[in-house]
């Protein structure tokens, strides 16, 4: 018997080659098992999300042993001082320590460094109980991620295929906003052309995250979208203005003298972790370098993203071309990428496998990037176990394959 199953093994293994070498070779065999991964995944997200994060044994605690939220946890008790008449205290470090361990416990410590525009949506937030809170934050966040995926992709199988992704359950077990960011990103792309008021409202909503907001009215200025660009400067113009006049200008004058307290706290100090940090910066501070050759590394990153972005859409390309381009490059434009940012890389690869189709068919190395997408769970873990950023790889991976794409786009327009 044991002689039989030796002389089986090098055929088992030569059936599991067969099949990973038709999974890296194969479009419709890809997409065969993103549907299957995907209901299997999904349900296992949302379960796990609801029921392991979002309840627990002990008030405001989840099954887990963390805060309930955990991420969401400084939302909340934010949201909690704006409605007080309080809302320039989170931009006190030391009073925003002291709200969260009244609202969470001595161990909760974050510091806030949105602008206080987003204070708004967290005081919605605030308005409930955190855990109902937490939920609702989920479900709005997740709602709007498949809506632009649904959108993006023209089905829903490609939504609940995007919606499988690593990144998705990292944002919603942090209780974090970078489904927000992504879906926002990905509204204002497809709604460009047609639609460039609405595409402009989506874009200036993404106000919160100033250095995810910059990319899309520099890109809109260049290209001559003065419609686009107008809406977008209107609503971004606008969330400010209901700020002031809900919450006065102190919050403003506060997140300004915080400005060099969170490049001490999160560039400097590394407070949330290197580990965490995904971008080109995070990464040198990661292997040990210095600052000086973090910042050397991430200007030359920021760059070339820049170089890819501009090209692609000042260059005859497909609107698919031009979001992934825009997706890819716009978490590389930043020296802090926690690893929950990097969401707008899930619309950029279903952008580039629309281009792709379009084409004729994936390239074996867009293949590979989508097969090998899954590990992105690991980003974290690799990270801090090896002192590499799989994070930063994984960008700069998706940017490569958009970049080639784009080059060959735009390189048979000018030939033809």
């Amino acid at each position: 018997m044991i002689a039989s199953d030796t002389r089986l093994a090098p055929g088992r293994l030569d059936a599991l080659r067969a099949d990973l070498a038709d999974l890296f070779g194969s479009d419709a065999r890809l997409l065969a098992f993103g549907r299957r991964a995907a209901w299997v995944l999904v349900p296992l997200i949302v379960g796990i999300v609801v029921v392991l994060f979002g309840t627990g044994p002990e008030p405001r605690r989840n099954w887990y042993g963390d805060f309930l939220g955990n991420d969401f946890t400084q939302v909340w008790v934010a949201g909690r001082a704006a409605l007080e008449g309080r809302a320039a205290e989170p931009y006190d470090l030391a009073k925003h320590l002291d709200n969260l361990k009244a609202a969470f416990g001595p161990e909760c410590r974050f510091a806030w460094h949105y602008p206080p525009v987003f204070l708004l949506p967290s005081a919605a937030m605030a308005l409930l109980d955190p855990q109902v809170g937490y939920l609702l934050w989920c479900v709005l966040s997740a709602a709007l991620f498949l809506w632009a995926m649904r959108l993006a992709g023209g089905r829903w199988d490609a939504a609940f295929i995007a919606f499988a992704h690593p990144l998705v359950f990292c944002n919603l077990s942090y209780g974090q906003n970078g489904l927000f960011t992504a879906g926002l990103m990905t509204l204002g792309l497809v709604c460009l052309d047609r639609r460039p008021v609405a595409a402009g409202l989506f874009f200036g909503l993404l106000a919160f995250k100033p250095h995810f907001a910059v990319l899309a009215p520099l890109l809109l200025l260049l290209t001559g979208r003065r419609t686009a660009l107008a809406s977008c400067l209107a609503t971004a113009s606008l969330s400010c203005l209901a700020s002031l006049a809900l919450f006065g200008v102190e919050p403003w004058l506060g997140f300004v003298r915080t400005l060099g307290d969170t490049n001490r706290i999160i560039l400097q100090n590394a407070a949330a972790g290197l580990d965490l940090n995904a971008s080109a910066f995070g990464a040198v501070r990661l292997a040990g370098g210095p600052m000086a050759a973090a910042w050397a590394a991430q200007a030359a990153v920021a760059v070339l993203a820049l170089a890819l972005v501009g090209r692609t859409w000042l260059r005859p390309a497909s609107p698919e071309l031009r979001a992934a381009a825009f997706l890819a490059a716009a978490p590389l434009l930043s020296p802090y990428v926690p690893v929950y940012d990097l969401a707008p890389l899930i619309p950029a690869t279903l952008f580039l496998v629309l281009a792709a189709n379009r084409a004729g068919g994936l390239a074996r190395h867009e293949r590979a990037l989508l097969a090998l997408s899954p590990l992105a769970a690991l980003i974290r873990v690799g990270a801090g176990a090896t002192g590499f950023s799989f994070g930063l790889a994984l960008a700069l991976g998706t940017l490569a394959c958009v970049w080639w794409r784009a080059d060959r786009r735009i390189t048979a327009v000018a030939a033809s």
